[in-house]
């Protein structure tokens, strides 16, 4: 058993919440004991904090809980008990009410459940990747592209070839028509316009064998524009996986972590309540096994007062006193005040003292005073 509570408020829940709620009830209010420090367990505290003068913080620490504990301990009178249970000393008495009160965590099986908790509150948020948006783009850039087609008039390559071999079919052209009016004397002549058209006609033809060359280009160029897109994608897509690994790492460890902590709580649990258990059952044999042996000793007193009675009655008669205990009636009585005693029940001790005092000798007398004496209680005259 726990030698202290532990602090609860508003949201926390389990056995000490259960137990705050029960003791709560037996001071006159109406909570339902399921654990949970909710909006009506928090009032209540709160009018019990204001009504006994204690800190109004709805929060219940050592000061709530030594009052509240006190005051219900007050109002059950656990050391009263030994007036229904006869022969039990006030020790067990408080024990046993204590214990039967119900389970409450100890202070190692509390901490473990609320490392438990606050570890199950750490849950890793869901995976986001940092490269979604890159990936999503360069996935539409990949997707989104036309099939190869070539057509050489919007090829740059294309019209500056174009353009060079027009100016050198017309170079050609011009020289070659100059050359053939040179030959007829100066004049322009049908000949020498066709002749020039030719030589133009040679420079475009080139061009025209170039385009297949032009055309093969174009498409390495848009093979590789969409290889180099390919590899930035596979690059990107591994940097998520080693960011996806770690995270997933992470939530490995944590569940790992999380598992282990579960078991110590549900280990420190166990073992707290099976102590709870044998020792609600040590103080209930206790009790009784106290209770018996009082009764017992109890009976022997009586049975050897009777027999001492009864074997001089003829002289009690006589002389009308009481007959003094004899030696086995004293060793009983002995024995059942002993008991009374070391069991911290020196009332009954001394009832019983008083009871059979007229009847002891003066050395009888000597014995048990001493006998009072060893448990520093004073014995009736």
């Amino acid at each position: 058993m726990a030698s202290t509570y532990q602090q609860v408020s508003y949201g926390s829940r389990g056995e000490a919440v259960r137990r705050l709620q029960a003791a709560l009830n037996s001071r006159g209010y109406s909570l339902d004991v399921d654990g949970v420090f909710g909006e009506k367990t928090r009032a209540a505290v709160w009018d019990y904090q204001k009504k006994n003068n204690l800190q109004l913080d709805g929060i219940v620490g050592a000061e709530t809980w030594g009052h509240l504990l006190q005051s219900v301990q007050a109002s059950g009178d656990p050391a009263g008990r030994t007036q229904g249970l006869p022969g039990v000393s006030d020790e067990t008495a408080r024990r046993l009410y204590e214990l039967e009160q119900g389970y409450s965590p100890s202070e190692e099986a509390a901490a473990a459940r609320a490392y438990y908790e606050q570890l199950a509150g750490q849950k890793p948020e869901d995976y986001v990747s940092p490269f979604a948006d890159q990936l999503a783009a360069l996935y539409d850039r990949i997707s989104s592209r036309d099939p190869f087609s070539y057509d050489p008039t919007r090829d740059v390559t294309y019209q500056r070839y174009a353009a060079d071999y027009q100016r050198r079919g017309k170079v050609a052209m011009e020289d070659t028509m100059g050359t053939a009016a040179s030959l007829s004397g100066g004049y322009g002549s049908s000949y020498a316009q066709a002749t020039g058209q030719q030589a133009y006609a040679r420079q475009l033809e080139e061009l025209t064998a170039l385009i297949p060359q032009l055309e093969e280009r174009a498409r390495r160029r848009y093979e590789g524009e969409g290889e180099a897109l390919e590899r930035q994608y596979k690059l990107l897509m591994q940097r998520q996986q080693d960011d996806y690994g770690r995270w997933s790492d992470g939530v490995d460890r944590w569940r790992q972590s999380l598992e282990i902590a579960r078991k110590a709580a549900e280990s420190a649990e166990s073992a707290d309540r099976t102590a709870y258990q044998n020792a609600l059952k040590h103080y209930t044999d206790l009790a009784k096994a106290e209770q018996k042996a009082a009764e017992t000793a109890a009976r022997q007193a009586a049975s050897a007062s009777k027999t001492s009675s009864g074997g001089r009655s003829g002289s009690s008669k006589s002389s009308g006193k009481k007959e003094s205990l004899s030696s086995t009636a004293a060793e009983s009585l002995q024995r059942v005040i002993t008991t009374y005693l070391s069991a911290g029940q020196g009332a009954m001790a001394g009832a019983l003292a008083a009871r059979y005092a007229q009847q002891m000798t003066p050395a009888q007398k000597r014995q048990f005073q001493a006998l009072f004496g060893r448990y520093n209680v004073n014995m009736p005259q």
